[in-house]
């Protein structure tokens, strides 16, 4: 074919004619010719990856949806009968709430409390699981204070510890460990008691007397004492001799 000429003259650039132009392929964007190359590194919005959600992220908004699923359900009307069994479950708990402002208690103690106010057994049941799932119930840390406590303010034996324990429901394992944990000597604390008993008097009578007659009675009342706070018969009789021999000799003792 015989290339064109633009009449514009012998200096104007040849025009390549249509037949030199591959075709396009059909259906092919009409604009795509004229399109222009893009700058290298950049991306059109369409062609950027989406950006995944942190985890983090994607548990929290999992969790409130579950929130909202939950909060949004339909709950089943409460039948009369119901409503008032949580009413006397709301009221037992208030109950040992007040049992437990004074002191520390035991399981068995306040289920003991529940039984003498004849609250129904599935009541004290729900009320005393409320109780446990707040953390109030702990029989370990009870009989553990309990203990100190006896020992310090009445100088107290295990023997009669154990008693009281017992009386109050607590495993006879956390018994034992509560008596040995910090345990100070028995025997030291039974002589300190013992001396504590023997006043001025005593002492001088202890060493003015020639029939023993004040020696036996007083015996007998430190006996008694040691055998009320708990401690063991050899043990009392072996503390009695030794600190009543020690008044009798030195005064100051």
């Amino acid at each position: 074919m015989t290339p064109r000429h633009h009449p514009g003259g012998a200096g104007d650039q040849q025009v390549v004619g249509a037949a030199d132009v591959p075709a396009r392929s059909a259906g092919a964007d009409p604009h795509a010719a004229r399109s222009l190359p893009r700058s290298r590194g950049s991306s059109s919005p369409e062609e950027a990856p989406a950006r995944r959600p942190h985890p983090a992220q994607q548990v929290t908004e999992q969790l409130a949806a579950r929130t909202r699923e939950i909060l949004e359900r339909p709950r089943p009307e409460e039948s009369e009968e119901q409503r008032a069994r949580e009413k006397a479950v709301v009221h037992e708990c208030r109950y040992l709430m007040r049992l437990l402002s004074t002191r520390r208690r035991s399981e068995g103690e306040m289920r003991g409390r529940l039984a003498e106010r004849d609250v129904p057994a599935d009541v004290a049941h729900e009320a005393m699981a409320r109780i446990a799932r707040a953390g109030l119930i702990d029989d370990a840390a009870f009989a553990r204070d309990w203990v100190q406590q006896r020992r310090s303010l009445r100088a107290l034996g295990d023997e009669a510890l154990r008693r009281e324990l017992e009386a109050r429901r607590v495993d006879a394992e956390l018994i034992e460990a509560a008596l040995s944990e910090g345990q100070s000597d028995e025997e030291q604390r039974c002589r300190e008691l013992v001396r504590s008993r023997i006043d001025h008097r005593d002492r001088e009578r202890l060493r003015e007397e020639r029939d023993g007659s004040h020696r036996r009675r007083l015996s007998r009342r430190l006996d008694a004492l040691l055998t009320r706070k708990g401690y063991p018969g050899d043990l009392a009789v072996h503390v009695i001799a030794g600190e009543l021999r020690a008044a009798a000799e030195d005064p100051a003792a």
